[in-house]
């Protein structure tokens, strides 16, 4: 990976070791990803907007033993596939609230109609949950069955009962958090869908008024739940971050009275409804340190004033781990880095009331970055713990439909998809950290464990505090590329009714399990014995045989598998010479027609030509195999949005070139939103025409082409196709699989060839690629064993 030049250097102040410094505070990249996380969470039908490749429909008929449709929801809760509304519930109100007040971030990054999405899928799924005025759906599946079984959704085969609270068996925080992401959602669409934001808020409405009526913990009627999110903290809670939630929402001082009756209420400090002064932050249980934030924010009154700084304080002197991540030795046991999220997020909450000058909100603001900067890289372990941001980044996480397996031990120990923005549980309180499925510890991933992370990206971007990274151009980087390979079927009849097949995939195209289709052309055979795999279905003359998951997986690279399998009382059937693939299993695999005893991979159950979502493709469809070449992709064909392949722009780190010359000659990119270019250097060219590239895509004018000036002819390098320019200079900042890089005015600029013929400032050191090399001269500012290390433009560099 190349980083952008982060360590901000003070004079007199000692520099921190050059183990610690920030991988990545490209927040905008970042809030991309996990928004990602929540798509891959979703159950029931999914729409045709669903970017995660690997998923498919499930859970279709959730709801359907009461007599209900409960289908939809973000979401499977963890990496098991039961839907928990507490804690669902909880991770909403908190994804929703962000975006009610840090709607600029998400606009600047280019997400909010992604978070809005998120949102919606949720509470639409709330809305069906709510069936009758006292009568709430807290759950769908049963924890002791699905914590059985490693499968991914798609393919379960076990029942999923679904679970009520209502006045019998009242549920007082499962209805009041509900209230709350409602209420929080109502403040999202009250502007852009008027009518949907009414019908929440009226839900809202109805389900905090059955909470406050009828008290209990909601496992009273849901003692599934009692194993799994059981409510430690009791109702109160709730009561109160809901009732806050629609006293923002309505402006109804009623919501305040409710609110006041339960934090003025003189209980014993020993009491477990207490509420005042919390000593931990916010998790999927306790909303109590939101709840002062909030109430603050409101009302700007002293008493809650009080609460929110006193919190707030404490959780910003808070022990950590040597690497700075916020550390409690009993709640970090288990997901570090959601609980130093959550402590961040009521901080940041308080911030967004204080004024910009005040040294306390500079603090606070300090805090919440150092927080969010571990969690991207900035950590003795040099971990991006957001799968798919970063090749460091874990790929075992505890999560069953991202594994490809059927066991969590199972081979291959990493996982067969990418779960995108995924936030991995985190490190001990030594920074020490394992990637490993088996220890959900560590490496469980959660709605909640994003939540507040997601919101604190957010805040970040809206204080203009995003510094982008360089397109991500490394194996695996969001957005995937179609897998080009071929599959390679035989089937290896041995003249006595018995067949050996053996299966492979070439070109990278991996699969997770398998399914082969094949119709043996005889009426009368049917499959006797199977072995190594199982029998899932026969049809007429045509049977499916498929591969058990984690046996099979194909790796890419050519690796054969095989199952054996017995045809009985065929005596004429013809040995088939063409067959029907299913990559990654007969439930949720793209299927593709190959020919029997030789490769091919033709897509077959979707139209060849037309991209798939979430692939790279040209304007017609097509795949496109060069991450540098720019994203047009477009159902219709044509998009006026000019992107690189990683959104990295936003509107809180655009700059403008002063020196930029004016000119009157025209140019194409103006009507599609784009400048036209200063110079005449083309970088790209496409249908609508050349195109150059200075801090923004930009046209080439119409002069250039016409003046009879000759051009003199430029060096080019690789990064120009990457959208970035040449080096004036050969020194070598990092070095990938592209080529080599530099770093200029803090920009990363391609190394030209001709620097390749024996130019010293091209020599390269052992800092390489984690740290620059140092240019000549640079003072010695600490040595280690790995060598010398000097500092240049704050960032740490290796003196060769």
């Amino acid at each position: 990976m190349k980083y952008q030049s982060i360590l901000k250097v003070l004079g007199g102040i000692a520099l921190s070791l050059p183990s610690i410094y920030a991988k990545s505070q490209d927040y905008a990249r970042h809030l991309e990803l996990s928004l990602l996380f929540y798509e891959a969470q979703r159950s029931g039908p999914l729409p045709a907007s669903n970017r995660i490749y690997w998923r498919k429909d499930s859970m279709i008929d959730a709801g359907a033993d009461n007599g209900h449709d409960l289908t939809g929801g973000c979401k499977y809760d963890a990496g098991d596939n039961v839907k928990f509304n507490f804690p669902q519930a909880g991770a909403l109100s908190l994804l929703a609230f962000s975006a009610y007040k840090w709607k600029d971030g998400y606009k600047d990054a280019e997400q909010w109609e992604y978070i809005k999405d998120c949102i919606k899928w949720g509470t639409d799924y709330f809305i069906k949950c709510h069936t009758g005025k006292n009568e709430l759906y807290g759950q769908v599946g049963n924890g002791s069955l699905d914590h059985g079984e490693w499968v991914a959704p798609e393919d379960m085969t076990y029942e999923y009962p679904s679970y009520k609270i209502d006045t019998s068996g009242p549920g007082s925080d499962l209805a009041a958090e509900t209230a709350a992401t409602l209420a929080a959602a109502y403040l999202v669409f009250k502007d852009e869908d008027p009518s949907y934001a009414k019908t929440c808020l009226e839900h809202a409405k109805q389900l905090y008024d059955f909470a406050d009526q009828y008290r209990d913990t909601y496992t009273s009627g849901i003692p599934d739940a009692q194993g799994y999110y059981r409510s430690y903290s009791g109702y109160m809670d709730e009561l109160v971050w809901g009732g806050a939630m629609l006293l923002l929402a309505t402006g109804d001082q009623t919501y305040r009275t409710k609110v006041d009756a339960i934090w003025d209420y003189p209980y014993n400090k020993h009491d477990p409804d207490y509420f005042l002064n919390s000593g931990g932050p916010i998790s999927w249980d306790d909303k109590k340190a939101a709840s002062y934030a909030l109430m603050y924010m409101i009302t700007g009154e002293d008493k809650y004033k009080e609460q929110a700084y006193t919190h707030s304080d404490l959780m910003v002197n808070y022990k950590t781990t040597p690497g700075g991540l916020w550390f409690d030795s009993n709640l970090s046991a288990w997901g570090s880095n959601r609980y130093a999220s959550n402590a961040a997020y009521t901080v940041a909450m308080v911030a967004s009331t204080m004024d910009e000058s005040d040294s306390k909100r500079k603090q606070y603001v300090k805090f919440i970055q150092k927080q969010v900067d571990y969690i991207q890289g900035d950590n003795p372990a040099k971990v991006d713990y957001i799968v798919g941001a970063d090749p460091s980044s874990p790929k075992s996480v505890h999560h069953r439909g991202s594994s490809g397996t059927t066991n969590a031990m199972a081979e291959p120990t990493f996982n067969v998809f990418p779960l995108y923005g995924a936030l991995a549980g985190g490190p001990d309180g030594n920074d020490k950290y394992t990637d490993d499925r088996t220890n959900y510890n560590s490496n469980e991933v959660a709605l909640d464990y994003n939540a507040a992370y997601t919101g604190l990206l957010a805040f970040l971007i809206q204080e203009g505090l995003n510094v982008p990274d360089p397109a991500q151009t490394w194996e695996g980087a969001w957005p995937p590329k179609e897998q080009d390979g071929e599959i390679n079927l035989k089937l290896n009849f041995n003249g006595l009714n018995e067949f050996a097949p053996t299966i492979s995939t070439t070109g990278g195209l991996t699969c997770g399990g398998w399914c082969v289709e094949i119709d043996l052309s005889d009426s009368n055979a049917t499959l006797d014995n199977v072995w190594g795999g199982e029998l899932l279905k026969q049809d007429g003359n045509k049977f499916v045989g498929c591969a058990g998951w984690g046996k099979g997986y194909l790796d890419g690279k050519g690796t054969e598998q095989n199952f054996y399998f017995r045809v009985k009382n065929g005596s004429g059937f013809v040995e088939p010479t063409e067959a029907i693939v299913y990559c990654n299993g007969y439930n949720r695999g793209d299927k593709y027609l190959v020919k029997v005893n030789g490769g091919g991979s033709e897509p077959y159950g979707w139209t060849k030509g037309i991209c798939k979502p979430a692939h790279i493709c040209d304007a017609n469809g097509n795949y496109i195999k060069d991450s540098g070449v720019i994203n047009k992709s477009s159902s219709s064909g044509s998009n006026n949005n000019r992107t690189t392949v990683t959104k990295t722009k936003t509107a809180t780190t655009t700059t403008k070139n002063s020196n930029q010359t004016s000119s009157n000659s025209s140019c194409f990119a103006t009507k599609l939103g784009y400048k036209c270019c200063s110079g005449c250097d083309v970088t790209y060219t496409d249908s609508d025409g050349d195109w150059g590239f200075e801090g923004d895509w930009c046209g080439i004018k119409d002069s250039c082409k016409s003046s009879t000036q000759p051009q003199q002819p430029q060096e080019q390098c690789f990064s120009e196709k990457q959208g970035y320019p040449c080096c004036s200079g050969c020194s070598v900042a990092y070095t990938d699989s592209d080529g080599d890089w530099g770093l200029e005015n803090g920009n990363w600029c391609g190394i030209k060839p001709s620097c390749s013929q024996g130019s010293s400032n091209n020599k390269k050191c052992f800092s390489l690629p984690d740290y620059p090399c140092c240019s000549s001269g640079t003072s010695v500012a600490y040595t280690d064993a790995s060598g010398s290390w000097g500092v240049e433009n704050g960032d740490w560099c290796g003196i060769n």
